[in-house]
């Protein structure tokens, strides 16, 4: 059995075993609107992927509608190979023709399509529709995404410290892997973390996503708002201009953001207080308050110092994601994967995971306090 830290170095052992592919940016665009068909019918929407793409109809077939965001439309879909019983994500790009995207239309996928590695949802396919419509493929979190998970299936509003361990652990190797090749995802947030059949955490949504992979690291530059509300870094709401090279900590920032509200159930910095996006008000709440702590709270001190570090207003003195990998309290995670592939039953492991129970991590957790 390798271990934890080998699997964690090995991507390469991942871009073996990942799935190919199916068409990438093909030039069949459709006479058909989407605008046209009632997006909310799976009927519909199959009839259009029968019309339009044949070869892709024959393989494939649309289940459930799930849900409409701000950047597309979500079904879950399925194989019509009887050997493959996987499920996938099928997200369907509608672009308002009146207010073209600043970044390129296809931006999302340009980015995502580059990024092989295990904690990052796996883009499969790319079918172009018409000249600003599109469709892709990708896997699919069979917990669906963090709100999904904590609110629906577990009817709860937050999660053990041993849990949110063993999530953090497994996002920052992704915003590391991400990092190292110099794309930032800008949006982190529980509902853009899906969460697989084995419990395994994967970033998805890279519609915001930026690559300076061509650039310098000392170039300046000033994000505008880019991101959710209370996610957002302090950088991002003051327009503060700062060297590309700090870009990754923007997306530390907002997985501290992530973490604390899994902990907690609530935002930092009192941002609970503001109702909405009220941009300025939030600007205003982050640059006056502290970093504070439930009273009631019984999570750990080192994970208190793991969140006061990563979610630091300063940028220069916060943890960039390797620094936050080499944390003490996020190392206690390697104990929670050998006990994973120990467990073998994964509803065992959830229920572990859920009531913190995990004998060798409650001991490392009162070692470090």
């Amino acid at each position: 059995m390798m271990k934890a830290e080998e699997i964690r170095n090995n991507d390469k052992l991942f871009e073996k075993k990942r799935v190919q592919y199916y068409d990438i940016d093909n030039n069949n665009n459709s006479n058909k609107k989407l605008e046209n068909l009632n997006l909310l019918k799976i009927e519909d929407m199959n009839y259009f992927l029968e019309d339009n793409y044949p070869y892709f109809f024959d393989n494939f077939e649309l289940i459930e509608y799930v849900d409409r965001g701000s950047t597309g439309i979500i079904y879950k879909g399925k194989s019509k190979n009887a050997d493959n019983k996987n499920i996938y994500c099928f997200k369907f790009i509608v672009q308002d023709k009146n207010k073209p995207r600043i970044k390129s239309k296809y931006n999302e996928i340009i980015n995502h399509k580059k990024l092989h590695q295990k904690y990052i949802s796996q883009i499969l396919a790319f079918y172009k529709i018409n000249d600003i419509d599109y469709f892709s493929v990708s896997e699919f979190g069979k917990y669906g995404n963090l709100d999904n998970f904590i609110h629906i299936f577990l009817k709860r509003n937050n999660l053990s410290e041993t849990f949110i361990n063993y999530l953090a652990k497994q996002i920052l190797e992704a915003l590391n892997y991400m990092h190292n090749k110099k794309i930032y995802h800008m949006d982190i947030k529980k509902g853009n973390i899906i969460l697989d059949q084995e419990l395994n955490a994967k970033l998805i949504d890279f519609s915001s996503a930026v690559s300076f992979e061509n650039s310098e690291p000392n170039e300046l530059i000033t994000f505008h708002l880019m991101g959710t509300g209370k996610y957002m870094s302090p950088e991002i709401l003051n327009k503060t201009t700062i060297e590309k090279k700090y870009t990754g900590k923007i997306d530390v920032y907002s997985l501290g953001v992530t973490l604390y509200n899994l902990a907690f159930g609530i935002y930092p910095y009192g941002l609970n207080k503001i109702k909405g996006y009220d941009y300025d008000k939030i600007k205003e709440r982050l640059n006056k308050a502290t970093l504070e702590f439930p009273k009631d709270s019984e999570i750990s001190k080192p994970f208190k110092d793991f969140l006061t570090k990563i979610l630091e207003k300063d940028y220069l003195k916060r943890y960039d994601t390797r620094a936050a990998l080499d944390d003490d309290w996020i190392k206690g995670c390697y104990i929670i994967n050998e006990e994973k592939e120990n467990t073998g039953v994964q509803e065992n492991f959830l229920i572990k995971l859920i009531t913190d129970n995990i004998p060798k991590f409650n001991e490392y957790i009162k070692r470090k306090n």
